[in-house]
């Protein structure tokens, strides 16, 4: 019996360890102050705001409140965190893997639950931004599958709802590359994990990147990512507003995917690896290496592109659709010609002056004509000579084309040099189309 309780002993200290660490994880709510470096925190464990000196090092600013039952809301589910700024004196947080929205009061110390949610553990992963001083949720994932939604919370009714895009976007959304720019109102994703969820799973990557367009409301791909690029070997990544960082230890590329630009820095002195907690401002992007135990990292983006080299492109785009297009449309346009020709054939018409050309070309019994007569027949006989030159071309050219419409034959008036003078230029019927074009007018 003895035993029997020591090995019980035993599997419950085994059993509690993960829990304890779990809840080590999940006992604060942290931010960096937007007008300077200074990281701090509400302690969820002695309510006390806290600001940070050194790597894990905290002193204590100022006691904090937050009510029993939202503390043990936040407890229950919390596993990381995300800040906004949404207006002076207001922090809110997110909670990922659910649809909970803390605000805090800088003014009161006060942490307040906003929202209503009921359902949770579907978006882990999930990237969230605020656009138009609205508060979205893309991707994410979780219960064995991925989630494709846009949603954004409703400030008057204190849920979250969804937003309809008009075609269907990517498949999975969840880590990889993810990122809202502002300056072009658009929500680039690409490059994250895709599961298939089966008895033997594996881990694809989505290599298509595409781009939502949140004014006309349309997902579209851009390309397939650059197969050259590590994302396979190395699957952190930030994103600063205008680029996305991939970490790759001795390296670092930058991405930039408007420009549709790779570009990689190199210093032997630094090592590039993701941390736990990640931060941004401006073009820098800020975040702890190795957890909360090594010291913060600072890539100053746009500082280590003007020393960077330039790679290639991010994405290749899939031209086969506009092949295709282009085939359709060239096959579109041989029909349209065959019938435009037939249809042409019944209702060739010449004017005036046409047939008072031909007429003379077929009652002469062929015989050529002249470069003068052919000015007095076209009354331009008068005209200046590039102005006669000019009116023999048109008037050839339009009776050769609907001859050549009709008859399909090439050039039924032809030019050949004068016997008198080769330097002249004397025009007649070709050979067997005198009939033809007799019976026509």
């Amino acid at each position: 019996m003895l035993v029997r309780f020591r090995i019980f002993l035993v599997c419950l200290v085994i059993g509690l360890a993960p829990m304890k660490s779990a809840h080590a994880v999940m006992n604060s709510l942290d931010w960096i102050e937007p007008n300077s470096s200074v990281r701090k925190r509400l302690n969820l464990e002695n309510f006390f705001i806290e600001e940070q000196i050194l790597a894990n090092q905290w002193k204590k600013i100022s006691p904090f409140t937050v009510d029993g039952e939202e503390l043990k809301t936040i407890l229950y589910r919390y596993n990381n965190s995300r800040y906004f700024f949404p207006r002076q004196f207001v922090i809110r947080f997110t909670i990922q893997g659910t649809g909970l929205v803390y605000e805090f009061d800088v003014k009161t110390s006060q942490l307040k639950r906003i929202d209503q949610t009921i359902h949770s553990g579907h978006n882990f992963g999930a990237y969230q931004f605020y656009r138009k001083n609205i508060l979205y949720s893309i991707g994410g994932e979780g219960m064995w599958s991925y989630n494709r939604q846009i949603t954004y919370f409703d400030d008057k009714t204190k849920e979250w709802e969804i937003l309809r895009p008009k075609n269907q976007g990517p498949e999975a959304m969840a880590n990889g590359f993810q990122g809202y720019s502002d300056a072009e109102n658009a929500y680039y994703t690409g490059g994250g994990d895709h599961k298939n969820y089966l008895e033997n799973e594996q881990i694809d990557m989505e290599r298509g990147f595409y781009r939502f367009d949140f004014a006309t409301k349309n997902w579209e791909l851009l390309g397939q990512i650059n197969a050259d690029l590590p994302i396979k070997e190395h699957r952190i990544s930030y994103w600063n507003g205008e680029h996305f960082i991939l970490l790759a230890r001795d390296r670092l590329f930058i991405i930039n995917p408007k420009l549709n630009e790779v570009h990689m820095y190199r210093d032997n002195s630094l090592y590039f690896e993701g941390g736990g907690k990640q931060y941004t401002r401006n073009d820098t992007i800020l975040y702890y290496h190795n957890g909360e135990q090594g010291p913060v990292i600072s890539i100053p983006v746009n500082a280590y592109l003007k020393k960077s080299s330039y790679v290639g492109k991010f994405y290749e785009r899939d031209y086969s659709l506009y092949y295709y297009g282009a085939l359709a449309l060239l096959a579109l346009g041989f029909i349209s010609w065959l019938l435009f020709r037939k249809r042409g054939n019944k209702s060739i018409r010449f004017d005036q002056a046409e047939i008072k050309l031909l007429n003379r070309l077929i009652e002469g019994q062929n015989k050529p004509v002249s470069t003068q007569e052919l000015n007095r027949l076209l009354d331009c006989d008068t005209k200046s000579q590039e102005s006669q030159r000019r009116i023999r071309f048109m008037m050839i050219k339009q009776i050769n084309e609907k001859l050549e419409m009709h008859f399909d034959i090439h050039e039924c008036i032809e030019r050949i040099p004068s016997e008198e003078d080769k330097r002249l230029t004397n025009y007649r019927l070709k050979s067997g189309t005198v009939k033809k074009i007799k019976e026509l007018i």
